[in-house]
């Protein structure tokens, strides 16, 4: 796929990290798209798509007031064809799954490289979906993770959370003893509950005791 074939193209960004919007506007601006405007929150976006139209959407997943995944689906539901793309630090198969699934047309890592967003955009406005070729491979890599992982597909770090959830462990312990913030402590939580089918860490506790 070539630069010329997203030359022009208008695109919307949904993200409530100003840097990093600020930085793929540059990016899809360098490359040929128009930027025509930029989000800090998904009901923003909604509203701006009554009204006017664009030809690729670039959304986060985790935003506060609505998720992108959710953003995805009120868009379909609105029957609004435009191709979405996913970008987010996050590259769970079960949150990209369900990215899919609610009207997602590709889903990239925030570390991707310019060119393979250029061929993911291409792909998208070709009717195609697109996935990370680094999702991809890590994905493979994974599958010599530990048994509980390999059933309910917990990356690396989900597990390392878990661990700590089992010692009933509160999210600003865990966030200083693995060195991330307490929103990616929160983050992480959900998944973990979400994947394994539970809503308390007693029942977190049953699961992990099979393993």
């Amino acid at each position: 796929m070539s630069r010329k074939s997203v030359q022009n193209k208008r695109a919307i960004i949904i993200d409530d990290h100003k840097l990093f919007a600020s930085g793929l506007a540059g990016i899809l601006e360098d490359i040929g798209l128009k930027v025509t405007a930029t989000f800090s929150n998904a009901f923003d976006a909604l509203n701006y798509l009554k009204n006017q139209d664009a030809d690729i959407i670039f959304s986060d997943i985790n935003m506060p007031k609505m998720d992108g995944i959710s953003f995805c689906n009120k868009v379909r539901e609105k029957n609004i064809e435009t191709p979405i793309i996913m970008l987010s630090m996050y590259e769970d198969p079960n949150i990209i799954k369900e990215s899919f699934n609610n009207g997602a047309n590709g889903y990239l890592s925030k570390n991707t490289e310019r060119e393979e967003i250029v061929t993911a955009i291409s792909t998208c406005l070709n009717g195609a979906t697109y996935l990370n070729k680094s999702i991809i491979k890590r994905e493979i890599k994974n599958k010599n993770s530990d048994d509980i992982s390999i059933k309910y597909k917990l990356t690396n770090r989900e597990r390392e959370v878990l661990t700590h959830m089992l010692k009933d462990e509160k999210n600003a312990l865990i966030a200083s003893e693995l060195t991330i913030s307490r929103r990616t402590v929160e983050t992480h939580r959900k998944n973990i509950f979400l994947k394994l089918g539970v809503k308390t860490n007693i029942g977190l506790a049953q699961i992990a005791l099979k393993y």
